[in-house]
């Protein structure tokens, strides 16, 4: 029964894992910088690049471009 344990949660950490690595590599930023990601960084830019999204739809360069004109 131990076993059985240990080989499920073993399998629930490779699912998050993999599902952590696939977030990160949506995040506009380099593989360089995404492959030395922590799980807690993942979220922290995941939530803020979702926040920033909130508020500028286009992205932030064409929000600024659109508001000088």
């Amino acid at each position: 029964m131990k076993e059985k344990c240990k080989n499920a949660a073993r399998t629930r950490r490779e699912k998050e894992n993999r599902e952590f690595y696939e977030l990160a590599k949506l995040l506009p930023l380099p593989a360089a910088i995404t492959s030395q990601l922590d799980k807690a960084s993942i979220i922290r830019l995941t939530s803020s690049h979702l926040r920033m999204r909130a508020v500028f739809p286009q992205g932030p360069y064409e929000a600024l471009v659109l508001s000088k004109g």
